[in-house]
Order: C-alpha cells, then structure tokens, then sequence
C-alpha cells in the first residue's frame, strides 16, 4: 500500500511539474524565433534579436518541417552533423559508462545541427534554401549575412551563415586553438550515456555522489532512449522555453528568468545540478 501511495505522490508531483513547465513553452519569444516578425505583440521582434530573417515569417522552419523531414522525429528539417566529435573525459571522477561514449546520441545530434560552431543556422533541409553568402547581417536563409564579431572563414558544405563563431556563447563545438572547429565537446558536461548505469556504477563503488534517476526525473529532467534513462542535451535544456530574452538584455515581461539559458528547470541554488549530483 506504501508502494502505492508514493506511486501516486510521484505522479501528481510530475503531473504538477509538466504543467508548470509546460507554461513557460513559447518560442516566439525566445533567441530561437528567427522568424521575420515586426508585431511586437507576436514575439521578438528584429532589433530584440541576434539573428533574424529578412523574408520568412515562419517560425518553426529553421528546425521543423511538416514534410520530408530528416530525421523523420521530431521532424527534423536541418542539415545533421557527421563529423567526429570529441567528447567529454577528462574528469577523474567519470564512470567509465560516461568515459565510454565515443559520439552524441540522436537527441543531442538535432541540437549540435546549430550549435556545433560551424553548421550554418539558414541551411536547412526542405525548402528553397540554399547556403548563405555575402555579408548582410539579416538572416536571408537564402542569401546573407553579416557577423558583428567580423567576418568568418568560408569552406566546403555550411560554414557560413552564422557558425556562431568564437564570440557567441552557442557555439559548443569550438576548441581554442580553432574557434569554428566544430567538434569539440571536451569542456562540456558529459552526454549520451545512461544514467541509470552510470549510477549503479557509483553504487558498486560504494559511492553516493550520484542520486538514483527517479530524482531527477521527478524535478523535470528529461531522459531519452528505450529505457528512458540516456541523458542527452535535452536533459537539462528545452529549445522553446522563454526567459525573457531579448538582444540587449531588455525584460519582455514573457517567460521565467530562472530557466535561463532554456533550462528545464531553474537552477537557482544549483538546483538541476543537486538533481543528479549529491554533494
């Protein structure tokens, strides 16, 4: 009966929780609206943005496409990467299930589309589109741009548009030795490995720096795979959160500032990191 009274506790607290979060899903007004929107009362509009287009209303587009897609989930309707990437290991503390990932899993993949460094954000994969060149600023999935950090390098396939190079935060696959490497995951926190594993390693060890996965899952961290249990990108970051964004930091008065930056749950006292790790 105890077994199914925390059952339900379990339930009521999740169900609770995907609400809340749930709420703050709008992804009109967040850096990821690359949409060309002047309607201040529609989301973001130009000058409140990094990036916008010059031509395409739609919003959805520069990730999502009804048709064709590829990957078919969720669909996906950007260029993936196939690079090799090199991952996190460099922690004396990580269990060897971490150690042993060689490669992002699928989820993480559809993120590191944009946020590789070196994947343009306008190369996507139906639609008339084509790779960027030139030098306006604007989002022209067809065309141009202009970086404020100077100008980038050109190459084979999409080093264009805008590779958010060595001066934005977004670009995850950058090394110091070159900032538009594109694969180096080295510095950042580990994924695409199970947990759950990873836990029960800690717990042969005689260890308890890791809490079992119903913790974090219960405080909204999402885990993906069969077994629900692999912790990817999407982990701890959601895409279509807001927090109240804009370019120069104004508040848009939409959104919840302790989600920032896309967070699945505040992290306000290093709250999703105490989730996972017990310290």
């Amino acid at each position: 009966m105890k077994s199914v009274v925390q059952a339900v506790i379990l339930g009521m607290v999740m169900t609770a929780w995907t609400a809340v979060h749930a709420g703050n899903n709008n992804i009109r007004w967040t850096a990821h609206n690359m949409s060309n929107n002047t309607d201040a009362g529609s989301g973001l509009t130009q000058g409140q943005r990094h990036f916008v287009s010059l031509g395409v209303d739609q919003v959805c587009i520069f990730c999502h496409t009804p048709h064709h897609s590829e990957p078919a989930k969720p669909l996906w309707n950007k260029v993936m990467p196939t690079q090799a990437f090199k991952m996190y290991t460099s922690s004396a503390t990580l269990t060897s299930t971490a150690k042993a990932v060689t490669a992002p899993g699928p989820e993480s993949l559809l993120c590191l589309s944009c946020h590789d460094g070196r994947t343009a954000i306008n190369v996507i994969h139906t639609g008339n589109y084509g790779i960027a060149a030139g030098s306006d600023r604007k989002v022209d999935i067809g065309g141009d741009y202009d970086d404020p950090f100077g100008a980038h390098p050109t190459g084979d396939f999409s080093l264009n548009l805008p590779m958010f190079g060595s001066g934005y935060r977004a670009n995850l696959g950058k090394s110091d030795a070159d900032p538009y490497a594109g694969n180096n995951l080295m510095d950042d926190h580990p994924i695409s490995f199970s947990y759950a594993a990873a836990y029960q390693e800690k717990v042969d060890a005689g260890l308890s720096s890791l809490r079992p996965i119903e913790t974090p899952k219960s405080q909204g961290l999402r885990f993906f795979g069969p077994n629900r249990d692999r912790m990817e990108c999407s982990t701890c970051h959601d895409p279509h959160v807001a927090y109240g964004y804009t370019y120069d930091r104004q508040d848009t008065g939409v959104g919840d500032k302790s989600l920032t930056p896309f967070l699945t749950r505040s992290n306000e006292g290093s709250a999703m990191c105490l989730a996972c790790h017990n310290k």
